[in-house]
Protein backbone atom coordinates (compact mmCIF):
# COMPACT_ATOMS: atom_id res chain seq x y z
CA UNK A 1 0.00 0.00 0.00
CA UNK A 2 1.38 3.42 -0.93
CA UNK A 3 1.87 6.27 1.51
CA UNK A 4 -1.02 8.19 -0.04
CA UNK A 5 -3.29 5.15 0.19
CA UNK A 6 -2.44 4.76 3.88
CA UNK A 7 -3.02 8.48 4.43
CA UNK A 8 -6.38 8.36 2.67
CA UNK A 9 -7.62 5.53 4.88
CA UNK A 10 -6.46 7.29 8.04
CA UNK A 11 -7.80 10.71 7.05
CA UNK A 12 -11.20 9.27 6.19
CA UNK A 13 -11.38 7.65 9.66
CA UNK A 14 -10.24 10.93 11.20
CA UNK A 15 -12.84 12.91 9.24
CA UNK A 16 -15.58 10.48 10.28
CA UNK A 17 -14.60 10.82 13.95
CA UNK A 18 -16.00 14.36 13.96
CA UNK A 19 -19.71 15.22 14.17
CA UNK A 20 -21.36 15.71 10.78
CA UNK A 21 -21.68 19.46 11.31
CA UNK A 22 -17.90 19.82 11.79
CA UNK A 23 -16.67 17.70 8.89
CA UNK A 24 -16.84 20.49 6.31
CA UNK A 25 -14.09 22.31 8.24
CA UNK A 26 -11.74 19.32 8.23
CA UNK A 27 -8.51 19.90 6.26
CA UNK A 28 -6.43 16.95 5.06
CA UNK A 29 -2.65 17.01 4.93
CA UNK A 30 0.45 14.83 4.82
CA UNK A 31 2.92 14.08 2.03
CA UNK A 32 2.35 16.80 -0.57
CA UNK A 33 2.10 16.27 -4.32
CA UNK A 34 4.92 17.66 -6.47
CA UNK A 35 3.48 16.89 -9.91
CA UNK A 36 2.46 19.41 -12.57
CA UNK A 37 -0.41 21.84 -12.00
CA UNK A 38 -3.82 21.21 -13.48
CA UNK A 39 -5.02 23.26 -16.45
CA UNK A 40 -6.38 25.98 -14.15
CA UNK A 41 -3.20 26.10 -12.07
CA UNK A 42 -5.21 25.63 -8.88
CA UNK A 43 -4.09 22.15 -7.83
CA UNK A 44 -1.28 19.75 -8.56
CA UNK A 45 -1.17 16.13 -9.57
CA UNK A 46 0.80 13.48 -7.74
CA UNK A 47 4.38 13.26 -8.99
CA UNK A 48 7.42 11.43 -7.65
CA UNK A 49 7.02 12.62 -4.04
CA UNK A 50 6.57 9.07 -2.71
CA UNK A 51 9.76 7.90 -4.40
CA UNK A 52 11.62 10.90 -2.99
CA UNK A 53 10.26 10.17 0.49
CA UNK A 54 11.19 6.49 0.43
CA UNK A 55 14.71 7.21 -0.83
CA UNK A 56 15.61 10.22 1.30
CA UNK A 57 17.76 9.76 4.38
CA UNK A 58 16.27 12.79 6.10
CA UNK A 59 12.52 12.38 6.40
CA UNK A 60 11.25 15.76 7.56
CA UNK A 61 7.75 16.49 8.84
CA UNK A 62 6.62 20.05 9.48
CA UNK A 63 4.30 19.86 12.48
CA UNK A 64 2.10 22.95 12.36
CA UNK A 65 -0.72 24.23 14.56
CA UNK A 66 -3.74 24.38 12.25
CA UNK A 67 -4.76 25.37 8.72
CA UNK A 68 -5.69 29.01 8.23
CA UNK A 69 -9.06 29.44 6.54
CA UNK A 70 -9.02 26.44 4.21
CA UNK A 71 -12.13 24.42 5.19
CA UNK A 72 -12.63 21.18 3.31
CA UNK A 73 -9.35 21.40 1.41
CA UNK A 74 -6.47 18.95 1.09
CA UNK A 75 -2.95 20.34 1.54
CA UNK A 76 -1.51 17.48 -0.46
CA UNK A 77 -2.88 18.53 -3.84
CA UNK A 78 -2.29 22.25 -3.49
CA UNK A 79 -0.48 24.06 -6.33
CA UNK A 80 2.88 23.77 -4.59
CA UNK A 81 4.96 24.69 -7.65
CA UNK A 82 3.23 28.08 -7.73
CA UNK A 83 2.89 28.92 -4.03
CA UNK A 84 4.82 32.05 -3.02
CA UNK A 85 3.17 32.97 0.30
CA UNK A 86 5.69 34.01 2.95
CA UNK A 87 4.47 31.33 5.38
CA UNK A 88 5.31 28.55 2.95
CA UNK A 89 8.48 30.22 1.64
CA UNK A 90 9.91 29.84 5.15
CA UNK A 91 8.93 26.15 5.16
CA UNK A 92 10.49 25.68 1.70
CA UNK A 93 13.75 27.22 2.96
CA UNK A 94 13.71 25.04 6.06
CA UNK A 95 13.13 21.97 3.89
CA UNK A 96 16.08 22.77 1.65
CA UNK A 97 18.39 23.82 4.46
CA UNK A 98 17.72 20.75 6.60
CA UNK A 99 18.30 18.47 3.62
CA UNK A 100 21.55 20.10 2.56
CA UNK A 101 23.30 21.00 5.81
CA UNK A 102 26.38 18.91 6.64
CA UNK A 103 29.31 18.97 9.02
CA UNK A 104 31.16 21.16 6.53
CA UNK A 105 28.35 23.21 5.02
CA UNK A 106 25.71 25.45 6.57
CA UNK A 107 23.19 26.92 4.11
CA UNK A 108 22.43 30.56 4.89
CA UNK A 109 20.26 33.28 3.40
CA UNK A 110 23.21 35.66 3.31
CA UNK A 111 25.10 33.20 1.10
CA UNK A 112 22.23 32.80 -1.40
CA UNK A 113 22.03 29.11 -0.55
CA UNK A 114 18.35 28.69 -1.44
CA UNK A 115 16.30 28.15 -4.58
CA UNK A 116 14.63 31.15 -6.18
CA UNK A 117 11.71 30.70 -6.37
CA UNK A 118 11.79 28.76 -3.12
CA UNK A 119 8.88 26.49 -4.14
CA UNK A 120 11.12 24.60 -6.59
CA UNK A 121 12.52 22.71 -3.61
CA UNK A 122 9.59 20.28 -3.78
CA UNK A 123 10.98 18.86 -7.02
CA UNK A 124 14.15 17.82 -5.19
CA UNK A 125 13.05 17.09 -1.62
CA UNK A 126 9.69 15.70 -0.38
CA UNK A 127 7.41 18.04 1.55
CA UNK A 128 5.26 16.68 4.40
CA UNK A 129 3.06 18.94 6.51
CA UNK A 130 0.93 17.73 9.42
CA UNK A 131 -1.44 20.03 11.30
CA UNK A 132 -2.19 19.11 14.91
CA UNK A 133 -5.65 20.67 14.66
CA UNK A 134 -7.22 19.52 11.41
CA UNK A 135 -10.23 21.82 11.79
CA UNK A 136 -9.76 24.99 9.74
CA UNK A 137 -9.02 28.01 11.89
CA UNK A 138 -8.06 31.65 11.57
CA UNK A 139 -4.74 33.47 11.81
CA UNK A 140 -4.09 32.33 15.39
CA UNK A 141 -5.13 29.62 17.81
CA UNK A 142 -4.91 29.59 21.60
CA UNK A 143 -2.70 26.95 23.15
CA UNK A 144 -5.52 25.52 25.26
CA UNK A 145 -7.54 24.88 22.08
CA UNK A 146 -4.51 23.31 20.43
CA UNK A 147 -3.93 20.99 23.39
CA UNK A 148 -7.60 19.98 23.38
CA UNK A 149 -7.32 18.84 19.77
CA UNK A 150 -3.93 17.21 20.35
CA UNK A 151 -5.35 15.12 23.18
CA UNK A 152 -8.53 14.26 21.28
CA UNK A 153 -6.68 13.21 18.13
CA UNK A 154 -3.47 11.84 19.65
CA UNK A 155 -3.97 8.33 18.28
CA UNK A 156 -4.60 9.69 14.78
CA UNK A 157 -1.54 11.95 14.97
CA UNK A 158 0.62 9.03 16.06
CA UNK A 159 -0.64 6.91 13.17
CA UNK A 160 -0.05 9.65 10.62
CA UNK A 161 3.42 10.54 11.85
CA UNK A 162 4.85 7.41 13.44
CA UNK A 163 3.18 4.64 11.43
CA UNK A 164 2.82 6.17 7.97
CA UNK A 165 5.40 8.93 7.49
CA UNK A 166 7.99 7.72 10.03
CA UNK A 167 10.11 10.90 10.02
CA UNK A 168 13.46 11.30 11.73
CA UNK A 169 13.24 15.10 11.81
CA UNK A 170 10.17 17.00 13.02
CA UNK A 171 10.06 20.78 12.84
CA UNK A 172 7.70 21.87 15.63
CA UNK A 173 6.29 25.11 14.27
CA UNK A 174 6.05 27.63 17.06
CA UNK A 175 3.59 28.01 19.88
CA UNK A 176 3.68 29.90 23.15
CA UNK A 177 6.21 28.47 25.58
CA UNK A 178 7.31 25.83 23.02
CA UNK A 179 3.84 24.30 22.95
CA UNK A 180 4.37 22.51 19.63
CA UNK A 181 7.53 20.86 20.93
CA UNK A 182 5.64 19.81 24.05
CA UNK A 183 2.78 18.39 21.98
CA UNK A 184 5.24 16.33 19.93
CA UNK A 185 6.82 14.88 23.07
CA UNK A 186 3.61 14.44 25.04
CA UNK A 187 1.20 13.12 22.41
CA UNK A 188 3.25 11.77 19.50
CA UNK A 189 6.20 10.25 21.36
CA UNK A 190 4.79 9.86 24.89
CA UNK A 191 7.03 6.95 25.84
CA UNK A 192 10.16 8.81 24.68
CA UNK A 193 9.39 12.31 25.98
CA UNK A 194 12.17 12.40 28.56
CA UNK A 195 14.71 10.78 26.21
CA UNK A 196 14.95 13.82 23.94
CA UNK A 197 18.13 15.58 25.04
CA UNK A 198 18.24 19.35 24.73
CA UNK A 199 21.35 20.22 22.72
CA UNK A 200 20.49 23.90 22.34
CA UNK A 201 17.34 26.04 22.31
CA UNK A 202 16.34 24.62 18.94
CA UNK A 203 17.43 20.98 18.91
CA UNK A 204 16.11 18.10 21.02
CA UNK A 205 17.76 14.87 19.97
CA UNK A 206 17.13 11.20 20.72
CA UNK A 207 19.78 8.77 19.54
CA UNK A 208 17.76 5.54 19.54
CA UNK A 209 15.44 5.55 17.71
CA UNK A 210 17.12 8.49 16.02
CA UNK A 211 14.74 11.44 15.98
CA UNK A 212 15.40 15.17 16.04
CA UNK A 213 12.73 17.58 17.25
CA UNK A 214 13.36 21.19 16.23
CA UNK A 215 11.75 23.87 18.38
CA UNK A 216 11.27 26.47 15.66
CA UNK A 217 9.59 29.80 15.24
CA UNK A 218 6.16 29.73 13.66
CA UNK A 219 6.66 30.46 9.94
CA UNK A 220 4.58 33.65 10.33
CA UNK A 221 6.33 34.85 13.48
CA UNK A 222 7.07 38.57 13.50
CA UNK A 223 10.82 38.17 13.50
CA UNK A 224 13.30 38.37 10.65
CA UNK A 225 13.81 35.57 8.14
CA UNK A 226 17.39 35.43 9.36
CA UNK A 227 16.14 34.55 12.83
CA UNK A 228 13.72 31.95 11.51
CA UNK A 229 15.98 30.32 8.92
CA UNK A 230 19.67 31.06 9.52
CA UNK A 231 19.40 30.68 13.30
CA UNK A 232 17.85 27.25 12.79
CA UNK A 233 20.72 26.23 10.53
CA UNK A 234 23.29 27.48 13.03
CA UNK A 235 21.57 25.45 15.77
CA UNK A 236 21.49 22.29 13.65
CA UNK A 237 25.15 22.84 12.76
CA UNK A 238 25.86 23.01 16.48
CA UNK A 239 24.02 19.70 16.94
CA UNK A 240 25.99 18.08 14.12
CA UNK A 241 29.29 19.19 15.61
CA UNK A 242 28.40 18.08 19.13
CA UNK A 243 26.58 14.81 18.42
CA UNK A 244 27.36 13.86 14.82
CA UNK A 245 23.89 12.34 14.27
CA UNK A 246 23.76 9.59 11.68
CA UNK A 247 20.98 11.38 9.76
CA UNK A 248 23.38 14.22 8.97
CA UNK A 249 26.40 12.10 8.11
CA UNK A 250 26.72 11.31 4.35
Amino acid sequence: MTIHEQENILLEEWWNSYPANERDNFVMDGLCYNGPLNERGTNSFSGNEEKLWVNTKRKIVFLMKDPNGNPGEDYRNWHWRAITAKFFKVIFNWLQGLNEITLDYTPLLENNSYFDPANQVILKYPLAIVNVKKQSGISSVYDDVLYTYAERDASFLRRQIRDILQPNIIVCGGGTHSSMLDIAKRYIYPEFGDKFVKVNNWCYYMKEPEILLINSWHPSARVSDTQKIDDMMYAVSDLINKRQPNIFIP
